[in-house]
């Protein structure tokens, strides 16, 4: 027969509860009170007797009881109910439950604090043959449900189901209010029936004690029972939320509602200039839209709702539950950026085969200085291989009105907005690839720059101009460092060397210094990368981060999910470190990578598959050059 293995934590820990009980004991006992305690065994005491002695323990009954209810759930040997019952017997109902709710309070949080402390190193000690599907119960969406239940079964130490819910990283105050309400309802139980047996007669007391009885034998017979059915509600709980979509009609009042709300609220900050040289959407049809601002969507549901088309967008907005359902109910498609996402092209074409319009921005990000910057090869074909018309929405002066970098809206700016007939659909299918993809270059090019030179009556009064600039202008001309640069109003100001810069009321820095413009401040970051990445065969980016995944309950967009280091070079992008508790080592070849996606002084990411690697390096300023650097590195990725 097989030696049961009993770890040396459990062996330390019996003997120290062993230890601690003994001592309470006789701290009891000290005093005059063995003398009392000898008295309850004499020949025809009343209750009330009984009462009254058990209060005569003073201070020292008190701690004995709540300390003896602490040490029950520190130490899983121990039963809680025989101090339950000698606390109703000697303080009452309600001081009984206080007493032992405090020693409870205490022992909870002590289990919190050893956690945080020795983290699963305590496993050893509290874990247990219960069969509960632990593992799974820890990402479980409906965690509160889940420990509450686990107090009301037979058999579970309060200690396991603390160390449980201490292990689900809950703060600290949501930790004891759940654990405190789990463990209410068996002191309740424990402490009237220590009171009933002294105030009640003997047959109630007999009758309730009878009934607990049974539900308690019935609990253990049906234990495995039990078990299955919570494994059952843990697994349905477990479900995490997804951001697969089927696609479908949109809701059209939900639809109307939006673009009210958002019509409303572009109407009253911008100027808005719409030029319409189609007056009716063919249906199917895809609609190309240039990507200046991230309320582009806005202006197009004020000018397109009619047409009830479906917007393509970023899949890391679908990853919050909330947001992510509405966005379906409107028909909105998510996609991965920069890689291969079978179920958004799947999605893409069962638009158009629903004779329904579909809305798209083939750049795919954010311009980051307000100009052009290219379409993807895969989304060129796409269009080429559709067979619908294609048109195209030109906004212009949005960069202007709302930079991916800047703090806000530029109020009272004037956005112009250009709704054509791109190709037909019988244009379409008579044009070669290569001059279908010169000819969507040619239409989709703006630069907000040149806008800007033919409307000299424009200007840009707001006092806060500038700042947010840190965020794409990340190298010093002057002394050369990087990610040192910081802004306020209108002024950028180097924290190394001192260099000032400032914006005036169209975006130009004042007497061209040390560049005319924010666009040749950022081409010269490009070419000096260049420079750099083509003078280096072994040039390389790195930087220690936070990783950050999708959502697993919705609860938000992202989540943390580890931290180490990133490295970008020649061979691709390359992350050593953590994720999910697990020890990774994570290379992304240079043929997947097509551009590292930003956000200004926040990270930078990536996508594989549905899942977004989300990077936040240690200075944010320095987010935007991995965005460069992936754009330099392209030609010399190794295949």
């Amino acid at each position: 027969m097989k030696r049961k293995e009993v770890s040396k934590e459990k062996i330390i820990a019996v003997i120290i509860g062993v230890l601690a009980l003994i001592g309470l004991i006789f701290y009891l006992l000290s005093g005059n009170n063995i003398e009392l305690f000898k008295s309850l065994f004499r020949e025809g005491i009343t209750k009330q007797e009984i009462r009254e002695i058990a209060q005569q323990f003073g201070v020292r009954g008190v701690l004995f009881v709540g300390f003896a209810s602490m040490l029950q759930v520190i130490f899983m040997f121990l039963p809680a109910e025989p101090v339950q019952v000698i606390a109703g017997v000697s303080y009452g109902l309600w001081y009984g439950i206080l007493i032992c709710i405090i020693g409870v309070f205490v022992g909870n949080t002590i289990i919190y604090i050893c956690y945080k402390i020795f983290g699963t190193k305590m496993h050893d000690y509290y874990s247990r043959k219960v069969n509960i599907d632990f593992d799974n119960a820890k990402t479980v969406r409906s965690i509160t449900l889940i420990v509450l239940i686990l107090y009301l079964l037979p058999a579970i130490p309060y200690g396991m189901i603390c160390f449980f819910a201490a292990s689900m990283g809950l703060k600290y105050h949501r930790y004891i209010i759940l654990t405190i309400l789990g463990a209410l309802p068996s002191v309740l139980i424990g402490v009237s029936l220590g009171h009933l047996a002294i105030t009640a007669s003997i047959i109630w007391a007999a009758i309730i004690f009878g009934i607990l009885l049974i539900i308690i034998i019935f609990m253990i017979v049906k234990r495995e029972a039990l078990f299955n059915k919570l494994n059952e509600l843990i697994k349905k709980h477990n479900t995490p939320y997804s951001s697969d979509t089927i696609v479908q009609s949109p809701n059209k009042f939900l639809y109307r509602l939006f673009a009210f709300a958002f019509n409303l609220y572009i109407s009253f900050t911008f100027k808005i200039r719409f030029n319409r040289e189609v007056k009716k959407i063919e249906k199917p049809s895809i609609i190309l839209v240039t990507h200046g601002s991230f309320i582009d969507f806005m202006y197009c549901l004020k000018f397109l709702k009619k047409s009830y088309p479906h917007v393509v967008a970023n899949r890391m907005y679908l990853y919050h539950k909330v947001m992510g359902t509405l966005l379906k109910k409107g028909g909105v498609i998510p996609k991965s950026m920069f890689t291969v996402d079978v179920e958004s092209a799947r999605n893409c074409f069962k638009v158009l085969k629903m004779n329904e319009v579909l809305l798209l921005m083939p750049e795919a990000r954010l311009a980051t200085v307000g100009k052009y910057e290219g379409i993807q090869n895969a989304t060129a074909k796409f269009l080429h291989r559709a067979g619908v018309n294609l048109y195209l929405l030109k906004i212009e002066g949005n960069y202007f009105a709302m930079p991916k970098w800047g703090n806000g809206a530029r109020r009272k700016s004037v956005v112009e907005c250009n709704l054509s007939l791109f190709k037909d659909k019988e244009e379409l299918s008579q044009i070669d690839f290569e001059t279908f993809k010169d000819e969507l270059d040619q239409a989709m090019d703006y630069d907000d720059y040149k806008w800007l030179e033919k409307h000299p009556e424009l200007h840009y009064k707001t006092k806060t101009l500038a700042e947010g600039l840190e965020g794409i202008l990340y190298k010093c001309p002057h002394c050369g460092k990087e990610g040192v640069g910081e802004t306020r109003g209108r002024k950028y100001r180097c924290t190394h060397c001192g260099m000032e810069a400032e914006l005036d009321s169209r975006y130009h820095f004042v007497n061209h210094k040390p560049f005319a413009t924010i666009q040749e401040w950022y081409d010269y970051q490009q070419e000096t990368l260049n420079k750099e990445v083509a003078d280096n065969e072994n040039y390389f980016l790195e930087s220690k981060v936070v990783l950050k995944h999708g959502s697993i309950d919705g609860k938000k967009c992202l989540r943390v999910a580890g931290e180490g280091i990133c490295r970008l070079d020649r061979s691709g992008l390359t992350y050593i470190g953590t994720d999910d508790g697990k020890d990774v080592n994570v290379h992304f070849g240079g043929n997947e990578v097509y551009r590292l996606l930003f956000g200004v002084n926040e990270d930078f990411e990536f996508y594989v598959g549905k899942e977004i690697y989300y990077f936040m390096p240690e200075n944010r300023h320095l987010c935007v050059k991995w965005y460069q650097c992936s754009i330099a590195l392209k030609d010399y990725f190794k295949e």
